[in-house]
């Protein structure tokens, strides 16, 4: 059923509208656009105005109209959709050769435009944008009012309601509003495709930051199999993680350069999944979403089920990735690198590195540079435990027998024992110890300032400075000096 942009659509098709929409204005209003490219200008398209992505056909069906523009028509799943093509709307090239075509939605009717390829998700906030006073043409809606600056990203913005005002311009009204009215189903999440060493996956887009183009990584302040690196984006450090990696999936390909998806994550920081590539944006409805079961592959909990048929994709749970734990401890360890100046950058340079990280209500600075490994605590129940030396048991990592060092206890801070959530490794003179902490903050440089009295007994030797942070001064605990204590010296 076909109607021109100025025919109202009839009240109950209205109606189904209102029901549909209502569940993405928050997305809307969170300024998320999916990015496009037509020719050489990149375009972003609000995404609750984005139904799908699909490959243009060889020939396009013939479809009447009263529009240069309208060039043919697609069958879209049994619904014959009119196609546009922009360039002479956006005075681009020619699009012949433009393989795709992005199914656009507004007021519960489709139209198809040509484009070249899918950038991905942007999150766009209005400092990354400039309105623009462009005269009007006889009464024509001005399509493109707003510029857009992100990082290397430069574009239009896409006003899809003026778009939908043009003089006859053809919309075919979506058949799942049609069939559903009645029931009042909406028309489904707005969700990114994209594939990860070879696994197409799915995260929907509201738990998305933007998707950024492949880009040299700054390797990792620590040794992590998860943490590959941090790439920039909006002037921030954003952490990349191997997405198969997390999610039990195997192992991604470690490599210089990186694309990712940048993850909003519930505790306020970003995170990067490695990809390959963005290779579709539609909408999927839950009941299009086919649960695992109860079959526990990988890291289940992360997934949502299998979406498709054909070639089906594994739709991430974006609760529980936002929520993840793994993540939020990366995010906030890299959440606080911004980028400097080049003379800030000069003098951090010459700063020491340390590992923030809270033992009770203490804060403390472990020195990177003795920092081997960071692990989740894992007590095993060997019974190997000693309050004096403040050994609280034994783990075997990497085929050696590792002590678990109960800090609050190690620096007289507490005379009770406490089993932190994360483990630090470090060693002295081949001897590697296991040092329990509450919580990991942040990755901090900073000048060392060093104390005549280092307060316990106990201390002595091991907390002998301090680092000023925004949060206030930092005690630094020398690990390799507690491990050197723990250990008896060899025999003369």
């Amino acid at each position: 059923m076909l109607h021109e942009a100025d025919t109202l659509a009839d009240a109950p098709i209205a109606l189904a509208l209102a029901q549909s929409e209502a569940a993405e204005r928050r997305t809307a209003q969170a300024g998320l656009y999916g990015a496009v490219v037509v020719r050489a200008l990149t375009v972003a398209v609000p995404i609750a105005a984005i139904r799908e992505v699909v490959p243009r056909p060889a020939a396009l069906l013939p479809f009447p109209g009263r529009r240069d523009d309208i060039v043919g028509a697609i069958d879209l799943r049994g619904a014959l959709v009119p196609v546009l093509d922009p360039a002479g709307l956006f005075r681009t090239g020619d699009t012949a050769a433009c393989p795709v075509i992005l199914v656009l939605r507004h007021a519960g009717r489709v139209i198809g435009m040509i484009i070249e390829s899918i950038v991905g998700v942007l999150s766009l906030d209005p400092a990354d944008l400039t309105y623009l006073d462009i005269g009007g043409d006889g009464g024509s809606p001005k399509l493109l009012q707003a510029a857009f600056v992100q990082g290397d990203m430069r574009g239009m913005v896409l006003d899809v309601e003026a778009l939908a005002a043009l003089e006859a311009i053809p919309f075919a009204v979506e058949r799942s509003l049609v069939a559903t009215r009645q029931a009042g189903v909406t028309s489904g999440l707005p969700t990114l495709l994209f594939t990860a060493g070879g696994v197409r996956l799915g995260l929907a887009a509201h738990a998305i930051e933007a998707s950024v183009p492949e880009q040299r990584i700054v390797p990792s302040p620590i040794e992590d199999e998860l943490w590959l690196g941090s790439l920039m984006h909006n002037g921030h450090r954003v952490p990349v993680i191997d997405t198969l990696r997390f999610l039990g999936l195997g192992a991604g390909r470690r490599t210089e350069r990186v694309a990712a998806v940048i993850v909003r994550l519930s505790c306020g920081h970003r995170v990067g999944l490695q990809i390959e590539a963005v290779d579709d944006m539609l909408r999927v409805r839950p009941d299009e979403i086919k649960p695992l079961q109860q079959f526990m592959v990988g890291n289940y909990g992360l997934f949502a089920g299998l979406y498709g048929v054909a070639a089906p994709t594994l739709l991430l749970d974006p609760q529980a990735v936002r929520a993840d734990v793994r993540l939020g401890m990366i995010g906030r360890l890299c959440g606080r690198d911004d980028v400097q100046s080049a003379a800030t950058g000069e003098r951090r340079a010459t700063l020491e590195a340390f590992l923030l990280v809270r033992l009770g209500q203490q804060r403390l600075a472990l020195p990177m540079e003795q920092v081997e490994e960071i692990i989740a605590t894992k007590p095993t129940g060997t019974g190997l435990v000693d309050h004096q030396q403040a050994i609280a048991d034994f783990i075997v990592h990497r085929g050696r027998a590792v002590p678990l060092i109960d800090l609050n206890l190690a620096l007289g801070f507490s005379d009770e024992a406490a089993i932190g959530a994360f483990t630090v490794l470090a060693s002295a003179d081949g001897n590697q110890a296991g040092f329990m902490v509450d919580e990991l903050c942040a990755v901090e440089r900073s000048a060392v300032q060093r104390l005549r009295d280092a307060g316990s007994a106990k201390a002595v030797g091991r907390v002998a400075a301090t680092i000023r942070t925004p949060e206030g001064a930092c005690s630094i605990v020398d690990l390799r000096s507690l491990v050197r204590s723990l250990c008896t010296p060899p025999p003369s």
